[in-house]
């Protein structure tokens, strides 16, 4: 068994150096870039560069914003290239195509586009541009490039200081990754004729592993994480997707299950976000889980510790039920200890679900705390959510090391 770990691990690096002899830049197979998570806020983000002479700032990930970008315009505007997109373009016509320009005005307004963000409540005038936008990429879906492709998009800042007011300040705006045909995946995916597919692997801050960034990937596979040998779509389960106007991630989750047994949902639109830190139930649903998880968990109960209401010592006694989410089309996402228990200090852990209240905008919504060391793919083209349950158990994670020098 063990020769053959060898061997395999061996073939991956001659794969690799296969595609890299061909010539110094090999082909882009995928966008393979690391994802970052905030100790602070438990949030999540990309190390990104976006134009020319300014230095690399982390950006809050906002998985349904319509932004591309929201960062503040007189910050993008200090990047040497900077260009604005004019009213009445075709570059502004295929972005906005229901804005319409002032008559009779002889220098053209920048053109702008009111967008949707996770973070604010209402539209933000957005602000249309050009600039610079550089990612790490795979040739293989083993190793990540230590230099960036440098793409040309269209980008989005904005004026509006209280839509920019809800980013926390270890970030110097927020990714918007909603499925619309101005995100950074699907121009990206356009221009280099990917597969129409975003990946996520978030990372944790507990565990077995030493590296500490996740992955974002765009376009498809494979999806190697080493010391698991296998591409990982290969254990991917998968749900539709359901459309909304927003272009929203939403699925249908049927039922939960605590140790096999149904616990009572109210049904909605289950919503995958990555700005809740845990995933946030109804409260007739949060109450039941709850209430479930208590009977069947073999620890000592511990008092409670804001924002959850379930707490354990972890100090002795395993036995921690698996919560599984039953989707549309029989696939159940399973939720185990590493993902259902957050550690709150030295000897208590505390069931990681929030309670949102009697009427929130969804009865579930998935946080990032449950996806962590979960690789899940949205398939935009075939309106698909595909997901692998914790990699942990597969003796691997989101965190494995993958940057190689050229």
């Amino acid at each position: 068994m063990a020769h053959r770990v060898i061997f395999s691990l061996l073939s991956l690096v001659l794969l690799y150096q296969a595609n890299t002899s061909q010539s110094y830049h090999p082909k882009v197979q995928a966008f393979l870039h690391p994802i970052y998570k905030d100790k602070t806020t438990n949030l999540y983000s990309l190390p990104l560069t976006i134009g020319s002479n300014i230095r690399s700032r982390n950006f809050l990930i906002d998985l349904n914003g319509a932004a591309p970008l929201l960062l503040n315009c007189a910050a993008a505007a200090k990047s040497t290239s900077y260009h604005s997109i004019r009213c009445g373009s075709t570059r502004c016509k295929f972005a906005n195509p229901n804005f319409s320009c002032p008559k009779n005005t002889p220098n053209k307004p920048i053109c702008r586009k009111y967008v949707s963000t996770s973070l604010a409540d209402r539209p933000v005038n957005a602000r249309l541009l050009r600039d610079t936008f550089g990612l790490l990429y795979t040739p293989n879906g083993v190793y990540s490039m230590d230099s960036e492709k440098i793409s040309t998009l269209t980008l989005t800042c904005t004026d509006d200081t209280t839509a920019l007011k809800p980013i926390p300040k270890a970030f110097g705006g927020s990714i918007g990754l909603a499925n619309n045909h101005l995100s950074v995946p699907s121009q990206l995916v356009s221009m280099y004729k990917l597969p129409l597919k975003m990946s996520l692997c978030l990372p944790s801050t507990e565990g077995m592993k030493s590296y500490h960034n996740g992955d974002f990937w765009i376009g498809g596979g494979p999806f190697f994480y080493l010391p698991y040998l296998k591409d990982a779509s290969k254990i991917f389960s998968s749900t539709p997707l359901i459309g909304n106007n927003k272009s929203e991630y939403l699925i249908d989750v049927k039922s939960i299950q605590v140790s096999g047994k149904t616990v009572p949902i109210l049904h909605g639109p289950t919503k995958i976000c990555t700005l809740a830190p845990y995933t946030v139930l109804q409260s007739s649903i949060y109450k039941a889980l709850v209430t479930g998880f208590v009977g069947n968990v073999k620890m000592a109960k511990a008092p409670a510790v804001k924002p959850f209401s379930a707490c354990f010592h972890s100090n002795g006694g395993r036995g921690v039920p698996v919560i599984d989410l039953v989707m549309s089309g029989g696939a159940k996402w399973s939720i185990h200890g590493s993902n259902s228990l957050v550690k709150v200090n030295k000897d208590v852990v505390c069931l990681g679900f929030v309670d949102g209240g009697v009427k929130p905008k969804n009865p579930i919504l998935i946080g990032g705390f449950q996806m962590e060391d979960n690789l899940v793919q949205f398939d935009l083209k075939a309106s698909k959510f595909s997901f692998s349950s914790s990699l942990l158990l597969y003796n691997t994670s989101c965190s494995v090391s993958r940057l190689f020098g050229m």
